[in-house]
């Protein structure tokens, strides 16, 4: 790490000098800048106090500071690019001060800054202070006023936290809006907008019969792509009520979809702002993957006005206390939506793709991380997604009606208040009476455990003995038994489910746990961790035998789906071996059948047999090798993918004629289902290399009337070289170059392809649709280059390491929370081969070394380099 940076520590932690109580901000919009005033009244902390006071500031012109009315001189504080220092101050004082900001010259987009023509604001983590000198800290809660002031016509809309009190005229054409926030909210949660945009409105009517006022503002013209989000923001209110007893408490909930942002979205207290990609949508425009995903990030957002925001963290090392719980929530809420089953393998395949690797990597961390050097660093999937699984843990562990219990008085102790997790887990612990001071490691220790199984049946005795040992993945020596639910069945060879103990629920709280079965009559095959009851890897040798027993049979939907994987990498090995000893490759009988019965099983559900037909990528298949393979496994996985289109092509067709959709589109379990089945279907057609498959895909790609049939189609044909590819991708960029999110699509497809090399990718830099300043176009160029196409990305002669470092070093002098997640792509270099691996070191010295790297690149990219 350089000299200059500094990591924070968990164990450092302390109160402020002194607290904001009371806040009131002024901004005065012009074109070129904003002057901002804070008038802010402190009070000494009379646990850990004195006369010393250090606020926060970032890319501020500071033109003046007064304490209770008295100007200062520039001898009376101390100022520095990050610090405005304040000594020998009362107990009690208001402190005014006044900076000049340039919002249009914020490509952090932390802060206030410019989206389009749009001003708006991203505070968390700590935009705040890029706004004004301010204690930019969770646990700092105060109450806010803001009044706006901006040109009327071309800022006719002002928005800010809480309700509008005062809305006037002003001289010179410009007009005033003042806003307050009854709530006490620390900065983060802090949010203004600034434009002319369009308004899309409907109403909620609480529980306890208030009407509230729902706005949506986009940009004039997307008016007619509101609809889903509004009715996601509806359900998601009528939801939280009917499970949690939870009602909205302003009088408005706002929400303004923008192009620029880093994030999805954003919860601050009654406006949230989103990612335009999370609000926008209508079937000509967007996926089924979109609208589920706008309904699951509604939701988020909405959730944290409790979870978050009416009791938040109370550092930045707690992040996890309302993200993890508000991803639990969240996925509630689309399993109640949608289907259980499927949403639940959704997010456990998220979890594996993403936390996984993370916790083998570099950046690994425990859901508490102890310290950090950049916070954003750490919005991480091990925050988010493991956090939630922790969640569902306590959940599993204290039942329903108890983890009830549990939230009620979790608000009732700290509402309005910045806590810690332990806060959380201490009100689960003493509503349900289940004893949780063990579960409190998963906290506090990183890595994800391995729980390592060997089974014995005794045909004497008839009893089936599992033994069960929990073990660090790493060996790591300080690894301490964790507490966790795991839930087993046990299944005959006919696949019948025999009746256990407990119903198959039990709880692991030591090293090696031995669980005894009499009674047995046979030799059982049994299914773990059903429904991955903990976020764990279980490591039992199944046989392809006993695999598609529990494939064809198993009452756990999520393990039906784990079987029909772990089958298909049982395959893809067998063929690696193949092809390293050089053998003609032949895929196995059993396993064709086996796949075929999966596909042709009609009594299951259309979205879980796709979910569960679909073959381990490169990707997931080097996730859990030691040393990546390029060569062999590739070729392993193209091979299977090619035989299979080949040898069930007639089931195949037969699936997407029989899948055929008349009538209005719907998004439904049903109907998502129904064309995620047949475009799944189509795609394996492809990888058959015959004629009349591409004619076919092609001949969907002109007739779909919405985008989920459309893209899927365009994806298929972009992958590699056909006679329709070029001609999909022209008629697609002409058809609809107008809509940026459609274009993200474009891009992502091109971005994947199995032959888009480096060249390709600088070639589509130069497309007029294409914009590295804007998040969203270069997530969809660069980094989906960087994370879904292995093969160029890892090129052996390591241009694909260079280009991506280039790119990195280019966006880190714009948004340094966006380089930082692209170099998160490079956590991988121990599981290189010795060539690879040299050609990366050399990339990311060379990023470490680049003048004026930010902290959020350079804690990145070093922890890559001390792996």
């Amino acid at each position: 790490m350089s000299s200059t940076t500094k990591e924070i520590f968990l164990k450092d932690y302390k109160t402020p000098n002194y607290w904001a109580e009371k806040i009131d901000l002024d901004f005065d919009i012009f074109d070129d800048h904003v002057i901002v005033i804070s008038e802010t009244k402190y009070s000494l902390n009379l646990e850990d106090g004195n006369n010393y006071l250090e606020l926060d500031g970032v890319d501020l012109e500071l033109l003046e500071v007064c304490v209770n009315n008295s100007v200062l001189s520039s001898s009376d504080y101390e100022l520095n690019k990050t610090k405005l220092i304040l000594t020998k101050l009362p107990s009690e004082f208001t402190l005014k001060i006044t900076v000049k900001i340039y919002p249009e010259k914020n490509f952090a987009n932390e802060g206030l800054y410019k989206s389009g023509n749009i001003y708006c604001t991203q505070c968390e983590a700590e935009g705040f202070r890029r706004i004004t000198y301010f204690l930019d800290r969770p646990d700092v809660m105060a109450s806010y006023s803001t009044t706006l002031r901006a040109d009327k016509k071309k800022y006719p809309l002002l928005l800010s936290n809480g309700n509008s009190i005062e809305s006037k005229d002003l001289a010179g054409g410009r007009h005033l809006v003042k806003w307050i926030d009854p709530f006490k909210k620390p900065a983060y949660l802090f949010a203004a907008v600034a434009g002319d945009l369009a308004l899309v409105k409907d109403t909620f009517k609480t529980s306890s019969g208030r009407d509230i006022d729902l706005e949506i503002y986009v940009d004039h013209g997307n008016e007619d792509k509101c609809g889903h989000a509004m009715t996601s923001l509806q359900n998601s209110m009528k939801w939280d009520e009917e499970k949690f007893g939870l009602e909205y408490d302003l009088d408005i909930y706002m929400v303004v979809a923008v192009d620029s942002f880093n994030m999805g979205a954003m919860e601050n207290k009654g406006l949230n702002i989103f990612n335009s990609s999370y609000v926008l949508a209508k079937k000509e425009t967007a996926t089924d993957g979109d609208f589920e995903g706008i309904e699951a990030v509604i939701g988020h957002e909405y959730f944290h006005n409790w979870t978050g925001n009416r009791v938040t963290c109370r550092d930045w090392f707690q992040l996890t206390l309302k993200e993890g719980l508000t991803v639990f929530r969240d996925q509630e809420f689309s399993s109640d939506m949608l289907s259980r089953p499927v949403k639940r393998i959704e997010d456990v395949t998220r979890l594996r793709a993403h936390q996984f690797p993370e916790d083998g990597g570099p950046m690994s961390h425990p859901i508490q991380p102890k310290s950090f050097v950049e916070i954003n660093n750490f919005y991480t999937a091990t925050i988010y997604e493991k956090g939630a699984e922790i969640i569902r843990m306590i959940h599993t562990l204290v039942g329903a009606d108890h983890f009830r219990k549990g939230m009620d008085l979790y608000f009732e102790r700290h509402d309005g208040q910045a806590v810690t997790t332990q806060d959380f887990v201490s009100a689960m612990a003493d509503a349900s009476g289940v004893k949780l001071d063990q579960f409190k490691v998963w906290y506090d220790q990183n890595g994800t455990p391995e729980i390592k199984i060997t089974t014995e049946y005794n045909i004497e005795k008839k009893q089936f003995v599992i033994t069960l040992e929990q073990k660090s993945k790493n060996n790591n020596t300080d690894y301490s038994a964790l507490h966790m639910p795991f839930h087993i069945s046990l299944y005959t060879k006919n696949g019948e489910r025999l009746e256990i103990e407990n119903d198959g629920k039990y709880e692991l709280t030591e090293t090696t746990t031995v669980l005894t079965f009499n009674g047995i009559n046979e030799d059982v095959i049994p299914s773990f961790n059903e429904n991955f009851t903990a976020p764990v890897n279980v490591n039992y040798p199944y046989t392809k035998d006993c695999l598609a027993i529990l494939m064809a049979s198993c009452q756990d939907g999520f393990n039906q789906y784990d079987a029909a994987q772990s089958l298909a990498e049982l395959e893809i090995n067998d063929l690696c071996e193949q092809s390293k000893q050089g053998k003609e490759l032949d895929v196995s009988k059993e396993f064709l059948e086996a796949y075929k019965a999966l596909l042709t099983n009609n009594k299951l559900e259309n979205a879980f047999r796709a979910c569960a037909l679909s073959l381990p990528s490169v990707n997931d298949m080097n996730s859990k090798k030691s040393i990546f393979d390029f060569e062999h496994l590739p070729k392993a996985i193209n091979f299977l993918r090619k035989t299979l289109g080949g040898e069930l092509y007639d089931e195949l067709v037969g699936t997407v004629n029989s899948l055929q959709q008349k009538g209005e589109f719907t998004v439904s379990a049903k109907t998502i289902g129904e064309r995620s089945l047949k475009n799944f279907a189509l795609d394996l057609l492809f990888q058959s290399s015959r004629r009349e498959a591409v004619d076919l895909i092609f001949s969907h790609y002109q007739s779909s009337n919405n985008m989920t049939d459309e893209f899927s189609a365009l994806s298929i044909l972009t992958k590699r070289d056909n006679q329709y590819r070029q001609r999909a991708i022209e008629t697609f960029y002409n058809n609809w170059k107008s809509e940026t999110l459609v274009m993200q699509k474009w891009l992502s497809a091109q971005a994947r392809a199995d032959d888009t090399d480096i060249e390709t990718i600088k070639k589509l830099e130069k497309v007029d649709i294409y914009n590295p300043k804007i998040p969203n176009l270069l997530r969809s160029l660069v980094s989906v280059f960087g994370a879904y196409n292995p093969l160029n990305f890892h090129n052996e002669d390591g241009s694909g390491y260079q280009f991506y470092a280039d790119k990195v070093i280019e966006v880190d002098g714009f948004n340094p929370q966006i380089a930082a997640g692209m170099c998160k792509r490079f956590n991988f270099m121990k599981k290189l081969d010795p060539s690879r691996r040299d050609k990366l070191k050399v990339e990311l010295e060379r990023i470490k070394a680049h003048n004026n790297l930010s902290n959020d690149t350079l804690e990145v990219v070093t922890k890559n380099l001390e792996a």
